[in-house]
């Protein structure tokens, strides 16, 4: 009922507010700017403020109680119709409030579970926690488990939670960044992935951030490929799949045994 006795105030009030503008403000402005048509004079903003003095009181006067009137209407109908769109983005703004807050509480209970074969933590993306630095060094390893998860069932790269599952944040990453902020670090996360992995893995990547105990963590969604996806770090090519809790390299002879086994299984992950 609360939310039903607020959205019939919001129409009333939105009502009130659109037949007000054009009852008080454009049906006086309508007839001015009638009057200088008819009038064939030029328009200049000095005499502009003089008719409409003139005319303001004229205009509520009851021979143009037929104009105002339906100028009225009108904005009733305008204060309608903003209403309900209104109250429609609202409703679908508590909708998506809603979503962010069950993906934040299945979030934090992913986290709680720990890694596993679907579910990896990083502490971050270029700062180095141990040596208290940047390490461009880290972008490899995000690449190669990445590649794991592709090259595997998929699934969720966590960024601001170490092994333990403590939720670290971003912040020390933020100021590894030229935009320290959401967008540079979704940039920088899709340049790795372009830098390592090529242009096309970033369609089976999706980016998300979530704040976890007042604290801003990015989890990395990633789908299975079809396609075998390999690491390239300029040297060296190599095929990465996850095993369990963690990501391991393949040889030659071991990545082709793979992918005559699993090729079918990628091929039902990626029609689920």
């Amino acid at each position: 009922m609360n939310n039903i006795s607020l959205n019939i105030k919001t129409i009333v009030l939105q009502i009130v507010i659109g037949a007000g503008i054009f009852y008080f403000l454009v049906h006086p402005f309508t007839m001015v700017l009638y009057w200088f048509e008819f009038s064939d004079t030029p328009f200049s903003f000095l005499k502009f403020q003089n008719i409409l003095s003139k005319r303001f009181l004229q205009s509520f006067s009851f021979n143009m109680r037929g104009m105002s009137g339906l100028l009225t209407l009108f904005g009733a109908v305008l204060g309608l119709i903003s209403s309900l769109f209104w109250i429609q983005i609202k409703k679908k703004n508590n909708l998506i409030g809603t979503h962010q807050r069950l993906l934040r509480r299945n979030i934090a209970e992913i986290i709680v579970d720990g890694e596993n074969e679907r579910v990896e933590f990083k502490s971050s993306v270029r700062y180095d926690y141990f040596r208290k630095i940047t390490n461009r060094e880290l972008e490899l390893v995000i690449a190669k488990t990445i590649v794991g998860f592709m090259n595997a069932k998929g699934r969720k790269l966590i960024l601001g939670v170490d092994d333990d599952g403590n939720i670290l944040g971003l912040e020390k990453d933020f100021l590894t960044l030229k935009h320290k902020n959401k967008d540079g670090y979704e940039r920088e996360i899709f340049r790795i992935i372009s830098t390592y992995l090529g242009h096309k893995a970033c369609f089976g990547n999706h980016i998300f951030f979530y704040e976890v105990k007042e604290r801003l963590i990015c989890v990395i969604d990633v789908e299975p490929s079809i396609e075998p996806v390999y690491v390239s770090n300029g040297k060296d090519t190599t095929f990465y799949v996850r095993t369990g809790n963690a990501t391991y390299p393949l040889f030659v002879k071991e990545t082709v045994d793979y992918l005559k086994t699993h090729s079918h299984h990628l091929t039902n992950n990626s029609i689920v």
